[in-house]
This record gives structure tokens, sequence and C-alpha cells, in this order.
């Protein structure tokens, strides 16, 4: 890591703290937990990425991540009725079906994580800069960057139309 040491004993608790966070998104009862839980999760997530030498990916996790991703599914929890009733119980027969699911996943990536030859991370000077990032994203791809920006004042134009109660004025 540039300018200091790694601490994997930081690292496995940041680890720990994105697991518990993420078995929150999905074992709270209560939405609006889930996606604080779900924020949390995703701030662990960029603070990996810091402690893994890579700043600017720590940095688009939260202005996308937590900025941006997170506050639209708050507002859509918001915005929907919720409609309260009878809950289902919470182990049912899926329960079962998932687990032995993600067990089978979890050796799957288990197995082919240790069987992999990595070897040695290249050169860093291999790794493009914030310079290069941007020469890339405006010069080469400027017309991409621009669709995904229409892209995305139309998603926000239908979130206000959708948003607007019967009758308003704007």
């Amino acid at each position: 890591m540039p300018g200091g040491d790694f601490h994997p004993l930081l690292f496995v608790i940041v680890a720990v703290w994105i697991l518990v966070c993420g078995l929150g998104v999905v074992l709270f009862r209560r939405i609006m937990y889930s996606a604080v839980a779900m924020v949390f999760c995703f701030l662990g997530v960029a603070f990996a990425y810091a402690l893994l030498a890579a700043p600017l990916v720590a940095v688009i996790q939260i202005l996308v991540y937590v900025g941006a991703i997170s506050v639209v599914i708050i507002f859509a929890i918001m915005l929907t009725e919720v409609q309260t009733g009878r809950l289902e119980l919470f182990f049912n027969r899926q329960t079962a079906v998932a687990a032995i699911t993600a067990l089978v996943g979890a050796a799957v990536l288990a197995v082919v994580s240790l069987s992999a030859d990595i070897g040695k991370v290249g050169d860093e000077s291999l790794t493009p800069g914030l310079r290069q990032l941007s020469r890339l994203i405006f010069d080469r791809y400027v017309f991409p960057f621009e669709l995904v920006s229409l892209v995305l004042v139309g998603a926000m134009v239908g979130a206000i139309v959708l948003a607007r109660r019967e009758g308003e004025r704007p």
C-alpha cells in the first residue's frame, strides 16, 4: 500500500463488518433497517478499496453506491405503499435450499481460489492513475459517458413524474 503498510487485521475487521452488514440487509424485518445496513455495507466496501490502495475506486464506491443507489432505493421504499398484514414465517422450505446453494457456492469459490496460480502482482507503473483514467473517460469514451448521463437524467425525470401526486401542480 503506497504511503504505509497493509494491515491484514484491519482488512479482516472490515471484511467482518461487510458480512455483518450484509446479513443485516437480508435478515432485518423492517425494510428501512435493511436499507441503512446496505449503506453501511457499501461504506465498508469503500473502506476495503481504500485499504487495498485503490482510492479512486473507493471514492467512486462512495459517490455511486452510497450517494446515488442507496438514496434511490430509500426513495423507492418511501414512495411505495407498504401493506401491513400477516408476515410469513422466517424459516420455510426455501431456507434449506438457499443454505445448501450458498454452501455449495462458497465451496466452489474456495476450491477455485485456492487452486488458482495467481503469482506476483505486476508493476505499480501499470496501474492507471487518475489522469490516465480521466483521459480515457473524457476522450475515448466520451459518447458512452454522455449516454449514461442522459439515461440518468431520464431516470430522475421519471422518478419525479411518478412521485408527483394526482392533481398537484409542478
